[in-house]
């Protein structure tokens, strides 16, 4: 039966706390308290195997009833249960510094303290068992140390098996370095004889290269007392092939605490280190072609801007009739087709000439302070002929006037025509696109927000990649190259700003760029203005 003291000197605490021990089991006997000091009395002469105690109590507090109880005989091992309905950390630390098992806050979580209070008389059953174990196993001492030696030859056998298991060398020398144990891989690795070697120097065994560099190690490892870990080194098999070693060593001690072994362990890391020697290799061919790409796309971009430049040129004086009329009406049409057509692959190659910039790292920035808000309303003055001539209604909004970041100017302009224009692009007539540039946890955020054809996760992956087009019906009827999203981010990324992009398949893109307020805006306030 299991003695359990409740002491509380409310009354009604002792009656709920005395009906959740009696809970625990049936097979509990609760004896309750109020006055602490009877408890102390009753407990000297009984062993409990669970108190619980409150910790505000008239004569003494949990702490000093808990001290006052580890005192006594017999008392070290039976758990404690502080309960308090004050949260002060202090009383929870002097409760447990003076020995309390546990601590728990009034009121009660009934299924968390029968948890806690069960655990805990299992705990001292548990210990009660262990004792009784110990005083049948002290009395069976005797008997079993006749068994001690045969139990250490077979536990030295199967240590033997093990050491020569395991595919690593291994060996075990003492101070002066005469071998001890030799394990089969390492006998094996030197075409050695692992009993002629045994009771031998390193250098009788292995020749003197091998001799002297470890003499030396273990020489480090006795002297610190310390493992001796991750050392690279050279071997040469009996084949005479060159092999990559991971070697550590680890000293044995006697009771003394003085190192009187050294043991080596060396792991063949040889296909590691061919691997790291092919992956390393790998990545440099892979650089090399990166950089060759990078190359070939800035000279071949510039190479065709030159002819590109002549052929829209001409084309637009043509269309133009700059120079006369033209004698067919249907030349004018084929030298706007030219023209549109020329201006779209100068576009892509503009394109591209930035991203192979971008990825060779060597795209200039013109960085400074600047004013947002202008470039914005800019940026919807631009596009308001594209969205007239789409049937897609365009709402400029400025909270401004806004405080300055710094960007790029040109750059931050051609990552919002390339995300406006998209948006525009992607809306079908009817629909509308949404540009609100405001300051937000000093931040400037500028928000796209269109009601397009929308894409899901899996889309806006693939548009994020570099020519990376989503297929839609709106997607067909609009040329492109899949680059101008992927500059857009790359663009903003590199003058320190934040590209997020959210969209829903039917209901449109919501996509967000911001950037940090320019140091020299301070904390001023910014007022909000109405739409511009």
């Amino acid at each position: 039966m299991a003695q359990v003291v409740v002491i509380d000197d409310r009354v009604t605490n002792r009656q709920i706390l005395t009906k959740l021990a009696e809970s625990l089991d049936e097979d509990v006997h609760v004896h309750g308290f109020a006055d602490p000091l009877r408890a102390l009395a009753w407990t000297a002469q009984h062993v409990p195997d669970l108190i619980i105690t409150d910790y505000k109590m008239p004569g003494l507090t949990g702490a000093q009833f808990v001290r006052r109880f580890r005192e006594q005989p017999d008392a070290a091992h039976v758990p404690v249960i502080v309960v308090t309905a004050y949260e002060d950390r202090g009383f929870r630390y002097e409760a447990l510094a003076a020995g309390a098992t546990d601590y728990l806050l009034s009121p009660l979580d009934a299924v968390e303290f029968r948890a806690r209070a069960r655990n805990l008389l299992t705990m001292r059953r548990q210990h009660d068992i262990i004792s009784r174990r110990a005083h049948v196993l002290e009395q069976r001492l005797e008997e079993r140390s006749r068994l001690h030696e045969l139990e250490l030859q077979l536990s030295e056998q199967r240590f033997q098996l093990v050491v020569n298991t395991v595919p690593v060398m291994i060996n075990t020398v003492d101070r002066e370095g005469h071998c001890l144990i030799l394990n089969n891989e390492q006998c094996r690795f030197f075409g050695v004889d692992p009993h002629d070697a045994l009771g031998r120097t390193l250098e009788e065994v292995f020749g003197r290269a091998y001799a002297e560099r470890h003499r030396e190690l273990n020489k480090s490892v006795v002297g610190k007392g310390e493992t001796l870990a991750a050392v690279e080194e050279v071997l040469v098999d009996t084949l005479g092939e060159r092999h990559v070693f991971l070697t550590t060593k680890t000293p044995l001690m006697d009771t003394s605490g003085r190192v009187v072994n050294v043991v080596t362990i060396s792991l063949n890391i040889t296909p590691r280190k061919r691997f790291e020697q092919e992956l390393a290799t790998a990545k440099d061919e892979a650089e090399a072609s990166n950089r060759a790409k990078t190359e070939f796309l800035a000279n071949m971009s510039h190479e065709l801007r030159t002819p590109l430049n002549a052929i829209i040129g001409f084309a637009e004086m043509m269309r133009d009739q700059r120079l006369g009329p033209v004698g067919t009406p249907k030349y004018i049409e084929y030298s706007r087709d030219i023209w549109q057509s020329a201006r779209l692959l100068l576009a892509i190659i503009n394109d591209l000439l930035d991203l192979s910039q971008i990825e060779g790292g060597a795209l200039r920035l013109d960085e400074r302070e600047m004013a947002p808000d202008t470039l914005v309303v800019e940026v919807g003055r631009l596009l308001r002929p594209q969205s007239e001539a789409s049937g897609v209604e365009l709402n400029v909004v400025v909270d401004g006037p806004l405080p300055p970041i710094i960007a790029d100017p040109l750059r931050l302009k051609q990552v919002l025509l390339n995300v406006v224009g998209n948006a525009l692009k992607f809306t079908s007539a009817g629909g509308r696109v949404d540009v609100h540039a405001r300051a937000f946890a000093n931040r400037i955020r500028i928000e796209v927000v269109d009601t397009g054809i929308g894409m899901t996760n899996a889309d806006i992956k693939v548009a994020l990649t570099r020519f990376g087009r989503v297929e839609s019906a709106l997607s067909r009827r609009y040329p492109g190259s899949g680059l101008g999203l992927p500059l857009a981010v790359d663009l903003v990324r590199l003058q320190g700003g934040r590209f997020d992009i959210s969209s829903l398949p039917g209901k449109g893109t919501c996509i967000t760029i911001s950037f940090p307020i320019a140091p020299s805006a301070g904390q001023q306030q910014w007022p909000e203005t109405a739409a511009l």
